[in-house]
C-alpha cells in the first residue's frame, strides 16, 4: 500500500508494441488484471492525501501502458535508455539484420558504436517505427488519391 508515499518517476520507458490483426488475441495481462491496475492507478493519483511528484501526463502514460499490455501479448517494455544489438533490433522490427545495418548506414536509424558492434537505443527503434508507419500511411493516401472512378482497371499506377 502506498499511503502517503511520494512517487517520483525516475526513468522513462519505451513501449514497442506489435499489433496483430488476429481477432481475440489475449494480451500480456488479463482484462480483470488491467481493470484492477487502472483502479489502483486512479486511486493513487486521485488520493489528495498523497504528495505525488507525478504529473497528469505521467498518469496517462501509466494508463496507456496498461492498455498496451492488455491489448497485445507481444508488447515489449524497456527502459528508454536500453540499447540492443543489430540482431535484436532486427527481430523487434521484423526485418533482417542486414536491413538494420543498411538503415544505420543510410542514416535512417541512429546507432552507437561502429563496425560490427553497433547498438541501437530502443527509443530510436520506437521513433523509426513511428516514422516508417507515417511514411507508409502517406504513401497509401497518395496512391488512393491517384485512383478514381474513371481509372481503368488495367491502368498501371506509378508508386515511385
Amino acid at each position: 500500500m502506498l499511503g502517503a508515499a511520494t512517487i517520483t518517476v525516475m526513468m522513462t520507458v519505451c513501449v514497442l508494441s506489435v499489433f496483430s490483426y488476429a481477432g481475440g488475441m489475449a494480451g500480456a495481462i488479463a482484462h480483470d488484471q488491467a481493470q484492477r491496475l487502472r483502479a489502483a492507478l486512479d486511486g493513487v493519483f486521485s488520493d489528495s492525501g498523497n504528495s505525488l511528484d507525478v504529473s497528469g501526463s505521467a498518469r496517462d502514460a501509466f494508463l496507456r501502458l496498461v492498455d498496451v499490455l492488455e491489448s497485445s501479448s507481444e508488447a515489449v517494455v524497456f527502459p528508454s535508455d536500453t540499447v540492443v544489438s543489430t540482431q535484436k533490433a532486427a527481430e523487434m522490427l521484423g526485418v533482417s539484420r542486414m536491413t538494420v545495418v543498411r538503415l544505420i548506414d543510410r542514416g535512417e536509424l541512429a546507432a552507437e558504436g561502429g563496425g560490427v558492434h553497433r547498438r541501437i537505443a530502443v527509443a530510436e527503434l520506437a521513433r523509426y517505427r513511428a516514422s516508417s508507419a507515417a511514411r507508409r500511411t502517406a504513401a497509401l493516401h497518395s496512391l488512393a488519391q491517384e485512383i478514381s472512378g474513371d481509372t481503368p482497371p488495367d491502368q498501371v499506377i506509378s508508386t515511385r
